[in-house]
């Protein structure tokens, strides 16, 4: 457990800084400045809650707009920035997270540009030149402490700010290094348990939890999409060597070629599994890169297979999972599932495994590879 309380430390800081500021700028301009930080703060809670509702509203509507373009999109090898921006309307069509968290930022900018300008629309009146008043001296030290005075109260105010931000930080991560030291406070373990916790309620020591895991699991979501957004743009190239593979047939037919094919083709890349085990040093490379160097690991075979196997029209996923080392044991592994319409089902491949035996809709699949995720 931490020995010192660090929290504390701070808050008194903030006050002493708060209060000698406070002092030296005197009564009129502290009070200026109290006011205006209030403004501020009002101004920009009113544009996350607008900015809140306005993403929510316009929502589904931009998903709508995002899955229009998706299904329009051309077919064949597009230039890198539109592939990008396709890939990104994956995402933004996917995942309701994502979606709202990029229009919020969008829309916040503009909803605190717009208070802003109501806030300083007013009638226009007459100004009189103000004329410049000098402090007596004898009133300056009546001017410091009343400064000084309203200084604490800033001061107590951002403290209140900053035991707030440690109340939401220890509610979502209660194990945290920070949540630690906020815990042996006694300034922070008061003002939770007697205003935050009463305040909130519920709502912060168990729904933002849930929000947060969900938002976790979202981006999860996204990481394991990532190789299926990448590997949209197909290769007008690896396009016709599928075609010329995979021939005319049933699905199981032509995906059994295109497995025989990317089998017997490309060859395990040693030396990049060397490296990362070794090194660290993982070598990121697509489906285009394994078609020309013709080596590559088991994700790369398998991103190969399923864009070969989607330029036919045939219906694949990427599984990652583990896959039995022959010595009793499992390592991290990639193969495919095909969909075969004629049977209903989908079909289970290993194209890395290929050299060794026949991987292609084994009885014995299961025996040897654990699915953990489909991408």
């Amino acid at each position: 457990m931490p020995s010192m309380d660090v929290v504390s430390l701070a808050l008194l800081a903030v006050l002493m800084l708060s209060v000698l500021r406070g002092a030296f700028l005197g009564t009129r301009r502290t009070a200026a400045g109290l006011g205006s930080m209030f403004s501020r703060l009002l101004l920009r809670v009113l544009g996350i809650l607008a900015a809140l509702f306005l993403a929510g509203w316009i929502s589904p509507y931009a998903n709508d707009w995002a899955e229009r373009t998706i299904n329009a999109m051309p077919s064949g090898e597009l230039p890198q920035w539109k592939s990008a921006g396709y890939a990104l309307l994956g995402f933004f069509t996917n995942f309701a997270l994502l979606r709202i968290a990029l229009l919020f930022l969008l829309i916040y900018p503009v909803c605190v540009l717009a208070l802003s300008l109501l806030a300083r629309w007013r009638v226009p009146m007459e100004e009189t030149p103000k004329k410049k008043s000098k402090r007596r001296k004898s009133g300056a030290f009546a001017d410091r402490i009343g400064g000084a005075g309203l200084g604490l109260i800033a001061g107590a105010w951002r403290s209140v700010l900053l035991l707030a931000l440690l109340f939401v930080v220890s509610s979502i991560w209660p194990g945290s290094p920070l949540s630690r030291y906020a815990e042996t406070s006694p300034a922070y373990r008061y003002t939770a348990q007697t205003v935050f916790q009463p305040a909130a309620g519920e709502w912060i020591t168990r729904k933002l939890p849930v929000l947060t895991a969900s938002a976790t699991a979202e981006l999860d979501g996204i990481l394991r999409q990532k190789y299926d957004a990448i590997d949209r743009n197909i290769p007008a190239d690896i396009a016709r060597t599928a075609k010329k593979v995979a021939g005319s047939g049933s699905d199981r037919e032509q995906a059994e070629k295109l497995y025989d094919w990317v089998g017997s083709r490309i060859q395990y890349d040693y030396d990049k599994v060397d490296h990362y085990e070794n090194k660290g040093i993982w070598n990121e490379q697509t489906p285009r890169d394994t078609y020309d160097a013709r080596r590559g690991v088991c994700i790369d075979y398998a991103r190969l297979y399923a864009v070969m196997a989607r330029s036919v029209g045939l219906q694949v996923r990427v599984v990652t999972g583990l896959g039995a080392d022959g010595q009793g044991g499992y390592g991290s592994h990639a193969w495919n599932e095909v969909y075969d319409a004629g049977e209903d089902r989908w079909i289970e491949l290993d194209p890395t495994w290929a050299s060794g035996g026949d991987w292609f809709d084994r009885e014995d699949f299961a025996d040897t590879h654990i699915k953990q995720s489909v991408l």
